[in-house]
């Protein structure tokens, strides 16, 4: 089955499904059976596990920050190869890559690839043999995937649905695939609507499928829990806080339980327990590798932000848990302030899938439409329901001896609490926080980089910067030239 699947994923990118199933059809090899597409559906329709899905984004957003000396100064790679990434340089992709920077930077094309191999399932379901509850199964999970590379390509390389400054049928979005058959027409990007409206339909598609069954699968594979919280992101992302709120009670009436910091003893412990992950109890689906937290420079130059260890309360167990201060004796040895402790970046094997969806996420969802509902109507239940999400999260984070209940707020102070409340929970996971800060209106932040020890330079991001949208790599404008070009920061972005 191996050499099948070798066959098929170079299949995959050269032809259509159509003329790839025609090539096989004269042997024994020919993909038939529901159990064939789900083999296909899971070699190329899902991230690898053994490559890193999107390493670099970690340095885009506000909670990370350069700290250069110690041993690290001696290391000038660590501090400069993602550099260019790091100040938003409008061309940092061959700055990087010419930098020596080696994990994947043009995630487009990754994202096209599993889109194809979801497509390719998704095609031939029906006429394949088989039961039809596999086949609903592995339906349902390939219209989540395609919803949620949709949904990731979107938000890479296009404006936020929510953009102040337009709106979404009249901004450029990505290119909608929803086939296998692949031709020589140059694909055009579809408005942000249009590709948002996709989006819907696939994860309706998936979440109602899934349901049918129900079943219980392991966290490397979409369960119907993990296309509801999928799900209840799209509508937030969407600001449809009825649907949102809709599917976020779907994962807590099935995956209300949480991780209870208070039972952690203190200290970090991320080879035991860890905080995200496949062996962590709120995780509804994991992918990627342990690779993904491992750019380099990444947590030996490049770790917590002041800004965000700032923004948690002093009994705020994550703060020792999830990252911990340096203690001066190793700022020798580890020169950034703090040190993030979510995974365990020496694991290998399963334990070494690092980037996941956890229920936490449904509680913030939850209560953020909650409050957006409460502001527009000032209905005092809708308040009620959010203060009960979050009190619930913060009761499992905060130092039982000292918490307090949050109470009832003026809906805009509900709403930034509840913000930074989000930003506590899901920092350095997926990208939420580069993904909040576009759909809050995409505001000012600042990074600080060090050249060298002695020189601390300000690179700013301005309100509604160039750099919240992504440039399409070269590669892809070069061979489709169908394609428009983002607009990008003019020349090299320089410190204040």
């Amino acid at each position: 089955m191996k050499k099948i699947l070798l066959v098929i994923s170079v299949a995959l990118c050269l032809m259509s499904c159509k003329k790839f199933l025609e090539e096989y059809s004269q042997s024994d090899l020919t993909p038939k059976s529901a159990e064939d597409y789900g083999e296909i559906l899971y070699s190329d329709g899902y991230p690898s596990g053994v490559d890193a899905v999107q390493s670099w984004r970690v340095f885009l957003d506000d909670d990370v920050q350069a700290y250069v000396g110690g041993l690290n100064a001696n290391a000038p790679a660590e501090v400069t190869t993602a550099s260019s990434i790091y100040q938003w340089q409008p061309d940092f992709v061959i700055r990087a890559t010419n930098a020596g920077f080696t994990d994947n930077l043009n995630i487009w094309e990754s994202y096209y690839h599993w889109l194809l191999g979801a497509n390719v399932a998704l095609q031939n379901m029906d006429n394949a043999t088989g039961a039809r509850q596999l086949k609903d199964q592995l339906k349902g999970e390939a219209f989540a995937m395609r919803a949620f590379y949709h949904f990731m390509l979107v938000n890479l390389y296009a404006k936020p649905y929510n953009d102040s400054t337009t709106t979404p049928d009249k901004s450029p979005g990505i290119p909608i695939r929803i086939t296998a058959n692949l031709s020589d027409k140059p694909m055009v990007r579809n408005s942000v609507k249009e590709v948002y409206d996709q989006i819907a339909q696939d994860i309706d598609s998936a979440t109602y499928l899934l349901d049918q069954n129900r079943t219980n699968l392991s966290p490397y594979r979409i369960s119907f829990v993990a296309a509801h919280l999928l799900a209840s992101r799209i509508y937030l992302y969407m600001e449809k806080w009825d649907k949102a709120i809709q599917h976020a009670d779907v994962v807590l009436a099935y995956r209300p339980q949480l991780l209870d910091y208070n039972t952690l003893g203190g200290s970090p412990d991320p080879s035991n327990r860890p905080l995200s992950g496949a062996n962590n109890i709120e995780t509804v689906f994991t992918y990627g590798t342990v690779k993904d937290y491992s750019a380099l420079g990444f947590y030996n130059v490049y770790n917590v932000s002041h800004d965000l260890a700032d923004c948690f309360e002093a009994d705020d167990l994550r703060s020792v848990i999830a990252f911990s201060p340096t203690p001066d004796f190793l700022k020798p040895y580890f020169t950034p302030d703090y040190g993030w402790q979510k995974i365990d970046n020496t694991a290998y094997g399963d334990k070494a899938l690092g980037i996941s969806w956890r229920n936490a996420e449904a509680y913030l969802n939850r209560a953020e439409a909650c409050i957006q509902q409460y502001k527009a109507t000032g209905d005092a239940a809708a308040a009620s329901k959010a203060l009960n999400s979050l009190n619930t999260l913060r009761s499992n984070r905060i130092d039982k001896t000292s918490f307090q209940p949050w109470g009832i707020q003026p809906a805009d102070a509900l709403l930034q609490m509840c913000r930074t409340e989000r930003r506590r929970e899901l920092f350095m996971e997926e990208n939420h926080r580069w993904f909040d800060l576009r759909r809050y209106g995409m505001p000012s932040i600042k990074h600080l980089y060090m050249p060298d020890e002695a020189t601390t330079q300000i690179y700013r991001l301005k309100p509604h910067d160039p750099a919240y949208v992504l440039p399409i790599p070269d590669k892809v404008i070069n061979r489709n030239p169908a394609l428009v070009q983002n607009p990008l920061f003019n020349g090299t972005r320089m410190p204040d």
